[in-house]
């Protein structure tokens, strides 16, 4: 078997700059609302949704 050499001939790829996100202090990030318990799903409820959307989605192909 002939030996195959590798060169790479593409020029060097730029990757774009990441977004720098400010950090959010103690004070202000216990000022974000939360949803009371009475509003949540349980776990049943939202698998049961998310089960009735695929099969509704499957029925129309």
């Amino acid at each position: 078997m002939d030996a195959v050499a590798y060169t790479n001939d593409t020029d060097t790829i730029r990757m774009p700059r990441t977004r720098r996100i400010a950090k959010v202090s103690a004070s202000q990030a216990a000022k974000v609302a939360k949803t009371p318990e009475s509003e949540l799903m349980t776990v049943e409820e939202y698998f049961g949704i998310l089960r009735k959307r695929v099969n509704d989605y499957y029925d129309n192909l």
